[in-house]
């Protein structure tokens, strides 16, 4: 899976209709809520078979920092 795959996958899992950018942090995304932690945590499961905690998710910053948690996982 691509990193622009991957950024569609995190949009839907958050329920976002605009597309996300790396750069872009997670206090400006109206939908980042707690609710959108737990399908993120979802989402790494059933996209990567791996357990992502909601505190490592709750201490991303960007959504670099989201992928970045998927890293190995990721085509470059």
């Amino acid at each position: 899976m691509t990193q622009q795959e991957f950024l569609t996958h995190i949009a839907d899992a958050i329920q976002r209709d605009e597309p996300l950018t790396p750069d872009m942090p997670l206090d400006s995304i109206e939908e980042y809520d707690s609710l959108a932690i737990v399908s993120l945590i979802a989402l790494f499961e059933g996209l990567f078979a791996m357990q992502v905690s909601g505190d490592a998710l709750h201490n991303c910053k960007n959504v670099s920092d989201i992928i970045a948690l998927a890293k190995d996982k990721l085509q470059n």
